[in-house]
């Protein structure tokens, strides 16, 4: 069974909102001082990526409607491979200043599919 547009949306959702949790009120030289949370940060910021990825073979007119989608599935190539020269600095910017709009525009499409 094909899994549905609003599965890779929701999915999305649930790492962007797991991501200001584990950062807590960390500061950009905290961020960079502990290790785990730059893994279970990155490893959210992989998920979403990767879940709009899948979308954006599902359904490429929803995937054309996130801001920056394109750029996000990038990013997500670059912490899935990249790891050997990823700027945590350029992990911590995304983090803390694109993850909540991306968080608003995903809960907007989320609203246009059917609730059971």
């Amino acid at each position: 069974m094909s899994k549905q547009p609003d599965v890779y949306l929701e999915l999305t959702l649930r790492a962007l909102e797991r991501v200001p949790r584990f950062l807590a009120d960390r500061t950009l030289k905290a961020y960079l001082e502990d290790e785990l949370c730059q893994a279970a940060v990155e490893r959210q910021l992989e998920i979403a990526g990767d879940a709009l990825g899948q979308l954006r073979k599902l359904d490429p007119e929803l995937f054309a409607r996130i801001p920056e989608g394109p750029l996000i599935v990038a990013f997500r190539n670059v912490l899935a491979h990249g790891y050997a020269t990823l700027d945590h600095r350029r992990v911590f910017d995304a983090a803390t200043t694109k993850v909540a709009t991306l968080s608003v525009a995903i809960r907007k499409l989320l609203e246009e599919f059917p609730t059971d």
